[in-house]
């Protein structure tokens, strides 16, 4: 209920400050349980993931911000939950195996960091790695936005992209951020392609 409620008012106020459009499928193709990734240049990118489309997304965030009472009880409440950044954190990765299971919508940035540059960056192995092991489908999104006032931001939404070639087989870490930087690729072509019509 809060979840709604929060992402009604974010969505007024992001469209009064800026003008957002989106494109692609909001209800992220009906997909029961699946992972929507996207590139990420400002705190404001998972607001913008999850007010304009019509599910719940449910997004991993940096331990830090959940030392704060407070944020960590709305943060709780809207159903993000705390990542290690730059190590193997197991406990992330059993809660997003668990949420996806329920069929839910887990948000990451692969990247696991701010990216300003517009450059690609490494991505972590966590898309590829927990995506497999869930068996579940990808979504990749493109947000183009310099999140100036009253600057157009696009939400471009992207098709399931499904991976079952690499189910039940034996990868290693080195494997999946390989396929992480792929899964990634194809949202900077996406950004690229954006860039061409501003």
């Amino acid at each position: 209920m809060l979840y709604k409620v929060v992402a009604v008012i974010c969505k007024n106020l992001l469209r009064l400050i800026y003008r957002v459009k989106v494109e692609g499928d909001v209800s992220l193709g009906g997909v029961e349980g699946c992972i929507v990734y996207a590139n990420h240049t400002c705190y404001l990118d998972p607001v913008v993931m999850g007010g304009f489309t019509k599910r719940q997304i449910k997004f991993m965030a940096k331990t830090e911000l959940f030392k704060n009472a407070v944020f960590r009880y709305i943060l709780t409440k809207l159903g993000t939950f705390p990542v290690r950044r730059g190590e193997a954190d197991l406990s992330a990765v059993k809660m997003s195996l668990r949420l996806l299971k329920n069929g839910e919508i887990l948000g990451m940035f692969p990247e696991g960091t701010r990216n300003k540059s517009g450059a690609p960056m490494d991505a972590e192995p966590g898309l590829s790695m927990i995506a497999i092991k869930a068996k579940v489908p990808v979504i990749p999104m493109a947000i183009v936005s310099s999140y100036r006032v009253f600057s157009p931001v696009r939400l471009i939404i992207g098709k399931p992209i499904y991976l079952e070639k690499f189910y039940d087989k034996k990868l290693t870490m080195e494997h999946h951020r390989e396929i992480s930087n792929s899964l990634m690729g194809r949202v900077f072509e996406v950004l690229q392609e954006a860039g061409k019509d501003t």
